[in-house]
């Protein structure tokens, strides 16, 4: 039986930042909060996603995994109609050519200055 490793298991809530199984790693969602606090970098929604995906990467890394091992995505943006286009333009330039397979939904957020949040699952070396 294979075994299961969390990764930043929360002193607070009922859940890790990312687990690893069978060769993959599932990352939880990550919003763009500045580092070590819950406070988002700022209201504009490229500067979250560039946070977002700093913290997506750092995940990954501990993992023993990298961006370019990125399997699947899900998004979830709070205005969706507005934002979709500038999201999308952060996501190409944080993944470059890599097209992993993605949702993306319109979503509701516990603190109200969350514009976005990103999941992933990806391929462990």
């Amino acid at each position: 039986m294979s075994s299961i490793k969390t990764i930043q298991p929360s002193d607070h809530f009922p859940f890790s930042h990312a687990t690893i199984h069978d060769g993959l790693v599932y990352v939880s969602g990550q919003v763009g909060f500045k580092p070590g606090t819950k406070e988002v970098v700022s209201d504009d929604i490229r500067e979250q996603c560039v946070q977002t995906f700093k913290c997506i990467d750092a995940l990954l890394a501990e993992a023993g995994s990298d961006k370019s091992k990125v399997i699947r995505c899900g998004v979830y943006l709070k205005h969706i109609e507005r934002d979709f286009a500038a999201f999308n333009e952060c996501y190409a330039a944080w993944l470059g050519d890599h097209r992993p397979a993605r949702s993306a939904i319109q979503a509701d957020f516990a603190i109200p200055t969350i514009l976005v949040e990103v999941d992933c699952i990806a391929a462990v070396s």
